[in-house]
Order: structure tokens, then sequence, then C-alpha cells
């Protein structure tokens, strides 16, 4: 019996578990699952014919290379800061290797060796990186192959709680992926788009208060930011003359502005390890950020940040201005950040998420100038098979699926951005229920 090993067992990987089980039992293959703590998958996947779970510490690098050498794929959901430790080993003992992540510095290094030994290192493809890329793609080859010349590109996407499960959240998110990504979100190099041919650069600081309203269907409308370095992406995109190239991330209207008050007081600082008392309050670490003298702490917060009483009732719902005591006493504020919300933005079990997608492309046909958009809006099943799960690791695990039937040429350092990748994906994908509306 043949081997996929799968390194990480965590929200993300339920559809994809369940995707690969099924074409293991079919096709006399073992998946076997590692990770720290593989429970929340053993607890959760409908199936478990021809799955193998197995407690791995992952710096256990004898334990782990012993896993990789006896597969034919290996699958990283790991923190992406660990996909390296993975892929040098898969490039040492000559295994393919799939993730969703993006592509680091570091793993496009080793894109020629990976050639050179015949193998494919397929990242970017998941949510966003991943379905993104091959949707976005696929439209705009569709616009070329007409004569079309692009001139503009913009792409969003979101990982949201459903309008139905918004309860009496004012933020109207929940978490449906990793916390600690949202806590952290812009933090790093600056964003960077073009904008009508002008390039744009916003640091850390000011992300947040810039944001552009998009109205989809019925679903409502949502708010974007730009995302990380929308420019690496011309030349991937075959966009290099492109005067409007912009990548962004979705919230609810409102968000984005009550989370840049938690960024003007600091209390998303990720660099400053801070220490308090057992007992300290919301209000108390809230203090730390407050130098000047106040009387009323709400009216110093606006003071200080500029916010409106909308924002102050968001950050007065997560308690920041009352006396329950903090869930860690010791961490960065970020650290500490994260806790709180962890609690506060709980996907309930009665909850659904949901993730939005829009794609707008302006181009030329015929003298003409045209748009097209393309949206996709897909809700969870429940507060496991989330649509980010399944969003996440149905591509992933097609895509899989794709290199373990010697269905894809491409070798090396890949992104989905190719039709013999992104056809069969998304084709497939249609009949999950993951489609895009285009207009």
């Amino acid at each position: 019996m043949k081997n996929i090993v799968l390194f990480g067992a965590g929200r993300s990987s339920i559809y994809l578990v369940e995707y690969l089980q099924a074409w293991c039992v079919k096709n006399n293959y073992m998946l076997i699952i590692g990770d720290k703590d593989v429970q929340y998958v053993q607890d959760n996947v409908k199936e478990k014919d021809n799955l193998q779970f197995q407690t791995i510490d992952i710096f256990d690098h004898e334990k782990v290379e012993a896993l990789i050498k006896i597969s034919e794929l290996v699958i990283s959901l790991l923190p992406a800061a660990l996909h390296m430790h993975i892929a040098h080993l898969c490039l040492d003992n000559h295994k393919h290797m799939a993730t969703a992540s993006y592509v680091s510095d570091e793993m496009k290094a080793i894109h020629d060796d990976a050639i050179n030994k015949g193998l494919i290192f397929l990242n970017e493809c998941g949510l966003d990186p991943g379905i993104d890329h091959m949707s976005a793609m696929q439209l705009m080859d569709n616009i070329k192959s007409k004569g079309g010349i692009i001139n503009s590109f913009e792409s969003y996407c979101g990982g949201l709680v459903a309008n139905a499960c918004d309860g009496d959240n004012p933020w109207k998110y929940k978490f449906s992926w990793n916390p600690r990504n949202v806590v952290v979100a812009g933090q790093g190099a600056p964003a960077q788009f073009l904008l009508d041919g002008q390039l744009k650069v916003l640091p850390y600081h000011q992300l947040f208060a810039y944001t552009k309203d998009f109205t989809i269907g019925n679903h409502g409308t949502f708010e974007a930011y730009p995302n990380r370095d929308s420019l690496k992406y011309r030349p991937l995109y075959g966009l290099d003359h492109i005067a409007t190239m912009v990548r962004g991330t979705f919230r609810k209207q409102g968000y984005a502005s009550a989370w840049q008050v938690l960024v003007v007081l600091g209390l998303t600082d990720d660099t400053t390890k801070l220490y308090y008392p057992q007992g300290t309050t919301m209000q108390q670490w809230l203090t730390t950020y407050m130098v000047h003298p106040y009387q009323d702490l709400k009216n110093a917060v606006k003071t200080a940040t500029h916010c409106t009483d909308a924002d102050i009732a968001k950050l007065e719902w997560l308690g920041l201005f009352g006396n329950e005591v903090l869930p860690l006493y010791e961490g960065t504020s970020a650290q500490i950040l994260e806790e709180i919300l962890k609690i506060k933005w709980l996907l309930l079990p009665n909850d659904r998420d949901m993730v939005v997608m829009l794609h707008k492309i302006g181009y030329q046909l015929n003298g003409e100038n045209k748009a097209a958009t393309s949206t996709l809006v897909i809700e969870g099943e429940s507060n496991t098979h989330t649509a980010m799960a399944k969003t996440v690791g149905l591509p992933l695990a097609i895509a899989c699926r794709l290199i373990l039937e010697n269905k894809i040429s491409q070798r090396g350092v890949v992104v989905p951005v190719d039709c013999e990748l992104y056809t069969p994906v998304l084709e497939e994908l249609k009949g999950f229920g993951i489609h895009f509306i285009e207009n």
C-alpha cells in the first residue's frame, strides 16, 4: 500500500482529509496524518478507512523524515514558517510536496533543485491564495483569447461569518481560520498596489484607514483593504503593463475603522512582551497605552484615535472598558488580544461561516472599454465543516490527486496559474458547489 502524508490537522484540513480518504480507499493508498494534536480531525472526519493518525513533534527530525520516506506525496497544512523544514526533507528524499500557503523567498530558492529532481512543489493552492489565482486566470485567459487587452485588475476575498449568524456581534466577524493570522494581518512589509498608473504604498498604521466598498448581489456591502504586495502578481498573471492592480481582503462594513483604533492604540503590537499580575483587567491592559491624564477612558480613546461612537461600541463589546480579567498575563499585546478574540469571536456550534470573493477586470476589446466581474459566495455547513475549510482544502486535495495520477507535467516550485492545473480543479470544484457567477 502506498502512502500520502499530511502534516497539519487543524481547522482547514477536514474537507481535504475526507476527499483524499475516499480516493485512498479506491486506489489502495493510506493517508497518514501527523501533528502534535490530531484529535480535531479524528473527531470530525466522517469516514476513517485508510486513515492513520500519528501524534508527532514536527521538530523530531527522524520521525518526520521517516514518514516522508514512505510517502508518494507530502502535504503541509502547518503554519507557513514550518513549510521549509518539510520542503528540505522532501527535496532530500525525492518527494513531491503541496501546500496552500504563499510562496516564500526560501521556497523560491529551491525551484531549480526541484526541477532537477523531477519534483513538483505546489504552493498557493487553497482559497486566497489558490482559488483566487485559478478563477482570475481563467477569466483573464478567456478575455485575452477574444482579443481583449486587460488594463485593470482588482481581486478581493474574505473569510467571514454568514449574515444570519452575526448575532449581536457588532464586528460581524468570527474566526473560521487561524486567529493568529487575523490579529497580525498587515504587519510586516507595507501593502503595495497600483491605482490608475500610480504606485501606492500603505504602511501598517494606515492600512485599515483605507477601504473601498463593494455590494455583491443580495449578500450585502463589504469593505476591502489592500493585502500584501499586489505588484508581485503582475508578472505571474502576465499583467506587467497594467495601470491598476489591487489584491485585497474583505470584511463587513465597520470592521476596518474599529480595527484601526486597536492598531493606533498599540493593542495589536507583536514586538514587546508584557507582564501583568494575576487579576489584571481588560481596562487596566487598555490603560497601559493611555499615557496622558484623563477623566473618562472612552473619551480619551476617542481623542487619541479620532474614532467614532460606533468604533467605541465595538471596543466596549469586547470588554476593553470593563473589569473582566485578562485571559493571558504574559505575552505581546497581539497575543493578549488574540486570546480575547478567540473567546469573543468564537464560531459557535450552530454558526456558519461565509467566503466571499470578487474579481473585477477592466479591458479593451475592439476599441471599446469593457468590464468583467466574477463573484463567489459560499456558506459553510457547520462550525467544523466550514466554507473556509472547504475552499482551502478541496482545491489542494484535487490538485494532489492530479499529481498522484501523473496528470500534471509542471515541475519545480509551482503556483496554479496554468490551465493544466486550474481547468480541472475549477471544473471539479463546481460539483462541490464552488462556482463563480460572471458578468
